[in-house]
């Protein structure tokens, strides 16, 4: 693989758009899908991220894996899921980049910056607080309640359920225990009760496990066929 060398990236984003840009790419999905390995890499010999990083990579890693997925697959349909699309998140944030490299250039120069005077407000603490001769503990409390009573109470969020992943592994297993009662599925057939786009993902790699153990031979007549899997008969 063709090795490019990056400056020091900040965040997940920020190796994404250093990576395009240097493969001198458009951001487009095809751009996106080209740099997927590359990306994977860089994150796979990272020795220095954070623990609380890791889960932004590995999420920017799994809207590339579909993205080249569904270039592999482009006949193949999965219903998208709510929120910015990964190549818009991109631009978006390239216009933040890109103005605060504006900005800082700005004060680098110390040209272009104006500067308003502004009258810095001194408190006057020369007087005292006196509380009024009628004012009592008990009064504070009773003042103090009324307060609260106007505060409008919290509401309970409702709870949500998290729908539970399944694992490469588990893949691999459901795969294998189909091919026991049979020699071949079609991959169409094995991901067609699937709507979410992570289990279509997870099944695809899955398959090129597989294939990489060499216990299925994966089968395409046509450029963009059907991808039929067969028990390998080594």
């Amino acid at each position: 693989m063709h090795q490019i060398n990056l400056e020091q990236f900040q965040g997940p984003l920020d190796l994404l758009l250093q990576l395009i840009e240097k493969n001198k790419l458009q951001i487009t999905e095809i751009s996106l899908a080209k740099v997927t390995d590359q990306y994977l890499e860089y994150i796979n010999d990272s020795e220095n991220l954070a623990a609380e990083e890791v889960a932004d990579f590995l999420l920017i890693a799994s809207k590339l894996i579909y993205l080249k997925s569904k270039y592999l697959l482009p006949d193949f349909v999965v219903e998208e899921e709510d929120g910015v699309d990964l190549e818009k998140q991109l631009k978006i944030y390239r216009q933040y980049y890109e103005a605060s490299k504006l900005i800082n250039k700005m004060f680098v120069d110390k040209k272009k910056i104006s500067y308003r005077r502004t009258t810095i407000y001194k408190p006057d603490l020369s007087g005292e607080f006196v509380p009024p001769k009628n004012l009592t503990a008990e009064a504070m409390i009773r003042a103090f309640e009324n307060v609260l009573s106007r505060i409008k109470r919290i509401v309970e969020l409702p709870k949500v359920v998290m729908a539970r992943a399944m694992s490469i592994r588990e893949k691999i297993n459901h795969i294998q225990e189909i091919l026991k009662s049979s020699n071949n599925i079609n991959f169409r057939d094995l991901i067609k009760e699937k709507n979410n786009r992570t289990e279509v993902i997870v099944s695809f790699l899955a398959m090129l496990e597989l294939v990489k153990q060499k216990e299925i031979i994966v089968i395409q007549e046509t450029i963009f066929g059907e991808l039929h899997i067969n028990k390998n008969g080594e």
